[in-house]
C-alpha cells in the first residue's frame, strides 16, 4: 500500500492548480520508473478518488515507454485499466493502419517540438545523431517527438518534467541533462525542476537525487 509520507505529500498539493498538477504527474512518472505495481495501484486509486485528470494520467503512462521501455509501460497501463477502465473514452476506439496524413503530421510536429526542446543545440544534436545512427534520429523525431510527445492531454512542461523524473530514477545522466535543459526551453523554471527532484527523492534514493542536484546546478550555472 501507499505509505504515510506519500499520502502527506499528495494531501499537501492542490491537484487542480498548475504547479501541483505538474508535480503529481512527475511523481507518477517516477513511480512507473521504479516499477512497484502495488504502489502504483495505490496512487492511481488515490488520484481516482480525488477526481484527478484521467487523461493526463493515461498520457504520462503512454509516454513512459520512450524512456523506460514497453515492459514498464505495459504494467502501468494494466494498473490504469484496473482503476480507471475506459474513463470517458481515454483510449482510441479504432485500430487502424497509419495514414500518410498521420505520418506526415508526426514528422512535421516532431521536428517542430524537437527544435523547441533542444533550442540552440538542435542542429548540433541532429548532426551528432545523423553521424552515428540516422535511423535513431528519424525514429526519435517521428516516434518520440511526433507521435507521442505532441499528443493532446499534457502540456510540454508536464511531459518534459515527467521525463526528467523518470530519468532521475534511472540515473540516465546524458539524457537527464538534455531534458533538464529541454524543460527550461518549454517554460519550466529551475525552481520547479529542483522541487520535482525533492518530491521524488524518497522513490529515487540518495544517489539518484545527488546526481540530479549536480546536473541541475550545472545547468543553472549556465543560464
Amino acid at each position: 500500500m501507499i505509505d504515510v509520507d506519500t499520502y502527506k505529500y499528495f494531501d499537501s498539493l492542490e491537484l487542480s492548480e498548475n504547479t501541483g498538477r505538474i508535480r503529481i504527474l512527475s511523481y507518477l512518472s517516477a513511480v512507473i520508473a521504479i516499477g512497484e505495481q502495488e504502489r502504483l495501484l495505490s496512487i492511481l486509486q488515490y488520484l481516482h478518488k480525488r477526481h484527478f485528470d484521467y487523461k493526463a494520467i493515461y498520457e504520462i503512462i503512454l509516454q513512459s515507454y520512450l524512456f523506460l521501455g514497453f515492459p514498464r509501460m505495459i504494467e502501468a497501463t494494466i494498473a490504469y485499466n484496473e482503476i480507471f477502465g475506459d474513463s470517458k473514452g481515454a483510449y482510441e476506439k479504432v485500430f487502424n493502419q497509419v495514414t500518410q496524413e498521420e505520418s506526415s503530421k508526426w514528422f512535421e510536429n516532431g521536428i517542430k517540438l524537437c527544435k523547441q526542446v533542444y533550442g540552440k543545440n538542435y542542429e548540433r544534436l541532429k548532426a551528432r545523431f545523423l553521424s552515428i545512427s540516422p535511423e535513431m534520429f528519424r525514429w526519435m523525431v517521428i516516434e518520440g517527438y511526433g507521435k507521442v510527445l505532441t499528443r493532446p492531454g499534457l502540456s510540454s512542461v508536464e511531459r518534459e518534467l515527467g521525463e526528467v523524473a523518470a530519468l532521475i530514477v534511472d540515473q540516465r545522466e546524458r539524457q537527464l541533462v538534455s531534458h533538464i535543459i529541454g524543460s527550461l526551453n518549454v517554460g519550466a523554471t529551475i525552481e520547479l525542476i529542483k522541487q520535482v527532484n525533492e518530491d521524488i527523492k524518497p522513490l529515487a534514493g540518495d544517489k539518484a537525487y545527488d546526481l540530479a542536484i549536480r546536473l541541475i546546478l550545472k545547468v543553472e550555472s549556465k543560464i
